[in-house]
């Protein structure tokens, strides 16, 4: 310990198998670190178990202490470590997000992760994160209806030759192909940002103004659709709730724990208005509430989120070793993010002491609701269990889903739930490439032995249940993959589609000759058809996108005297293969580099073909074959 600099800097505790289980900052290291082995020191529970696990400490100094306080979010979102808390639910939420770089910026829908948005003139304004989707869509389409923001990407963006549908429906400026002057549209990102500031009364004065000088001039129209505008942000401001007399921006957090698990709730307060709140669910996190607080709010505001003038904490951001330093440090590194001074208060008394016991009323709410959807869950996972009679607790249920027509392009589909809600990062597609595509089994052993070698080799993660959708002979030939790779833990079961007994699905399981029938309602059944479904969704979008890519590229390039790039031009001219199946040859022949007796070959090759977006597309999803 004597070794230990007395410097600031972060500490890295690893186990015996050289893994980080906790990452830790401090001012002085060597007092810090000191402290977990004195009899009087740190008395988390983890503590204890130190002697048992604690292999090694590793550290690293700093310049400073606001320093240390960056390295170790950063080294937590790198080691992900057991003790310490990370925001792996943050990721799931959307913000809404403006581009940067562009004269026109970009305004879209995008999924915030810890760090992305660290550098913002890189990565353009994010407002956010928003933890009902339904409200940031509605939030999105507002902003789309009232301002006219562009949502396309900058490929489309620079490659569009008339308006789209987004400016005929009043929804974009279309300043792709309009003359939209970069001021003009500057001006109007700036009102939506003001929109998600909170900022409505400022807009809403200057959008009359604008009103009241168009009637004046005359311009009628013009004023009629400022009115439109003002009518849906007055709407929009109806909808929020006044809970503040002073009209200061502030973020309040609460914080509601049970031992190891608990919610961070941060409330967004802007101009006296409840704009909305994050809900950060964490577990098997044995930190000081002082530390787990600290932790959020440093990958929170770390992440692009927007700053506030005021920040009130909870008074347990005081409890633990460095908990009241911790105020000073924090009010010193966000006022340095925002450039412009932030001010961090554990308030004890008044108005901002009632904002605080709001949020930690409804963080207390937020993690009731989270243990009692868990029970549920767990209720519905166990009858599962019980009804199938599975070996383990059905946590991890992956489901595999094949798609072919006619034994062309066939594809397979990987759909996962994870404690019963469908987990998309970790769907999968498979393209066939060994199997006879006209055999289901041999396809559903090829698709379901990829994904098992994986497992086998230890690179993934097992599932607790796999689900076919199919009958026993794919179960047969699965039951036989199992044997031989050697894999005896995971439960299988197959799931029939079509006959069905009194209305009754039929679920198929290895060694048992009849089936088990499960009732139209039943919690078992919701979970298997839900994932069911996803593996079928995942399947079919694959395959017509396949099938859309391969009519695209295939009829085009057997026209002699065509190829990548007139096939780009007429796609961009005519927007698709049915556009340019629809031009003349006069119309062809307009294209750069199109010949007019090219022209008349394209338009003579297309008329001979059978179409392959028309009746053959359309018929094509009842004729397909999906096991």
């Amino acid at each position: 310990m004597r070794r230990l600099p007395a410097r600031p800097g972060v500490y890295l505790m690893k186990d015996q198998k050289d893994r980080v289980i906790y990452v830790g900052k401090a001012k002085n290291l060597r007092a810090r670190v000191r402290s977990y082995f004195r009899a009087s020191g740190d008395r988390r529970a983890f503590i204890s178990r130190l002697d048992r696990v604690l292999c090694d400490i590793q550290v690293r100094v700093t310049a400073s202490e606001k320093d240390a306080l960056i390295m170790e979010r950063e080294l937590i979102r790198h080691h992900r470590p057991r003790y310490n808390i990370d925001l792996q639910d943050d990721k799931m939420f959307l913000s809404i997000r403006f581009t940067s770089g562009h004269d026109y910026p970009r305004m879209m829908l995008d999924r915030r992760r810890p760090g992305v948005a660290a550098d913002q003139k890189k990565t353009g304004r994010w407002f956010g994160p928003y933890t009902s989707a339904k409200s940031v869509r509605d939030t999105f389409r507002l902003l789309q209806s009232v301002f006219g923001l562009r949502t396309c990407p900058d490929s489309v963006f620079r490659q569009r030759k008339r308006p789209c549908l987004q400016h005929q429906m009043g929804r974009c400026l279309a300043p792709c192909v309009l003359e939209v002057s970069p001021e003009k549209y500057a001006k109007k990102v700036e009102q939506a940002v003001l929109v998600l500031k909170g900022r409505y009364d400022q807009l809403l004065g200057n959008l009359k103004k604008q009103m009241k000088r168009a009637s004046d001039d005359l311009r009628y129209e013009d004023a009629a659709r400022i009115r439109d505008r003002i009518r849906a942000l007055e709407r929009t401001l109806q909808r929020q709730r006044v809970i503040a007399e002073n009209p200061v921006d502030r973020d309040v957090v609460g914080l509601f724990r049970e031992g190891a698990s608990g919610v961070v709730l941060l409330m967004q307060v802007r101009q006296g208005r409840w704009l909305g709140d994050s809900r950060f669910r964490f577990s098997g996190i044995e930190a000081s509430s002082a530390d787990v607080l600290r932790q959020f709010l440093s990958q929170h505001y770390a992440s692009g989120a927007d700053l506030p003038n005021e920040l009130l904490l909870p008074s347990e951001a005081t409890q633990g070793a460095e908990g009241a330093g911790d105020q000073k440090l924090l009010q010193e590194w966000l006022s340095g993010r925002r450039r412009a001074k932030v001010r961090v208060t554990i308030p004890q008394r008044g108005s901002r002491m009632r904002l605080v016991d709001t949020a930690q009323d409804n963080a207390a709410e937020a993690y009731r609701s989270a243990l009692a959807t868990a029970s549920i869950l767990d209720d519905r996972l166990l009858r599962l269990q019980k009804r199938l009679n599975l070996s383990r607790l059905p946590r991890r249920i992956e489901c595999f889903d094949l798609s072919t027509l006619g034994g062309q392009l066939s594809v397979g589909s990987l759909a996962v739930l994870i404690d019963g809600e469908p987990a998309t990062s970790h769907y999968r597609r498979y393209r066939i490439r060994e199997a006879a595509p006209d055999s289901d089994v041999d396809m559903m052993r090829e698709v379901v032995s990829r994904r098992l070698r994986r497992v086998a080799e230890g690179e993934e993660e097992a599932p607790d249940l796999i689900l076919l959708d199919g009958g026993r002979g794919q179960l047969g030939v699965v039951v036989a993959l199992l044997a031989d790779l050697g894999i005896s833990d995971i439960d299988l079961a197959a799931l029939a589609k079509g006959r069905s007994t009194k209305g009754r699905e039929r679920v198929f399981l290895p060694g048992r000759k009849n089936p088990v029938l499960l009732l139209p309602q039943s919690d078992e059944l919701f979970l298997l058809s839900r994932v069911r479904d996803e593996a079928h969704r995942f399947a079919i979008a694959y395959h017509r996108r396949l099938r859309r890519k391969r009519a695209t590229k295939s009829v085009l390039d057997e026209i002699p005297g065509v190829g990548p790039v007139l096939r780009k031009r007429l796609l961009l001219k005519f927007g698709s293969l049915k556009g340019i199946r629809a031009a003349s040859a006069e119309e062809l022949a307009g294209v750069k580099g199109v010949t007019p007796a090219l022209a008349g070959r394209i338009a003579k090759f297309l008329a001979s073909i059978r179409s392959l977006t028309g009746a053959g597309e359309a018929g094509s999803d009842s004729n397909r074959r999906t096991k």
